[in-house]
């Protein structure tokens, strides 16, 4: 692994652990076993490696856990129910690595607020390939595909940030029990 990986995947861990505010860069620094040389050799401020963490980590999860969804030619909604519900090993403590960093960044900086929007554009993106999928292989009815997939992002990161609030994992079953009633509805 790079430095520069290194340093990335510490500054991910501790952000996601402690938010970005209460994260430093000596801790990130003390945690990676390196100096600041090094870290300012490639980021030239705290705010431009959380950026980078933004840009290639948490691009990186949203892609790899949600893109597996567009595998799916049958049954689609099932699986994109089936997929959602499924949060083994989710800490409902720190809750969602994206939603956090939303609630604590996208208001206070310009920068902050286009990287997280690219995350949340792309995730929203994949959700729409998997309903246009749907609506082509006339398992759901959806005339806008678009804003069915932002309201699908939006009420999965709304359970799960209720669920981080309560600190429950039920919590977070039980809401999106009411997502999969809505999702079933469009099914023909």
């Amino acid at each position: 692994m790079s430095s520069r990986d290194k340093l990335l995947d510490v500054a991910y861990d501790e952000i996601y652990h402690n938010g970005y505010h209460a994260t430093s860069v000596d801790k990130i620094l003390k945690q990676a076993n390196m100096n600041k040389g090094s870290m300012y050799h490639f980021f030239k401020s705290k705010k431009e490696l959380a950026l980078a963490v933004i840009k290639e980590r948490i691009y990186s999860y949203i892609d790899m856990k949600y893109g597996k969804l567009l595998k799916y030619e049958e049954n689609i909604i099932d699986e994109l129910i089936t997929y959602l519900k499924d949060r083994k090993g989710f800490d409902f403590n720190f809750g969602c690595k994206l939603n956090n960093l939303v609630q604590e960044l996208s208001y206070k900086d310009k920068d902050f607020q286009e990287a997280l929007e690219y995350v949340y554009l792309h995730f929203e993106s994949i959700i729409k390939q998997v309903l246009d999928k749907a609506v082509l292989k006339n398992e759901i009815d959806c005339q806008d595909t678009k804003n069915m997939s932002i309201f699908i992002v939006a009420s999965l990161e709304g359970c799960l940030g209720t669920a981080k609030k309560s600190q429950d994992g039920r919590v977070f079953r039980d809401c999106l029990f009411q997502l999969e009633f809505f999702l079933n509805k469009l099914k023909k």
